[in-house]
């Protein structure tokens, strides 16, 4: 008895979970982000974990968020804040994988460098 309980308990939690998880995700994404990076090879929470680390690292972030089914990730830069593509792809590069293209939310090309503010 007390192990259909524990299973039932354990049941439970997991679906909770599978319920709530992606409610959660979705606070997390950005709204209007600055950049919007596409990296290959990104298949894995370790892996995005890597590529969120690195990216936070830049000067001027403030925040971001990593969508691992596409590949992609939001930034959000500080007030008055310049991020240069060759800064993102290097970021990137040091976490072991590569940018497939940028997008900046200014319409500027991705080798110029976005100022917000």
């Amino acid at each position: 008895m007390k192990r259909f309980a524990a299973f039932s308990t354990a049941l439970f939690l997991l679906l909770t979970l599978a319920v709530l998880a992606p409610q959660a995700r979705a606070q997390d994404e950005i709204e209007n982000p600055d950049v919007t990076i596409e990296v290959d090879g990104m298949a894995c929470p370790f892996c995005a974990y890597g590529v969120e680390k690195k990216l936070k690292q830049l000067d001027g972030v403030a925040a971001l968020h990593v969508q691992i089914d596409g590949g992609r990730v939001a930034i959000k830069l500080e007030e008055g804040a310049t991020v240069t593509e060759e800064a993102i792809r290097e970021a990137v590069a040091d976490a072991g994988f590569s940018v497939r293209a940028i997008t900046w939310a200014d319409g500027r090309s991705s080798e110029s460098s976005l100022q917000t503010g």
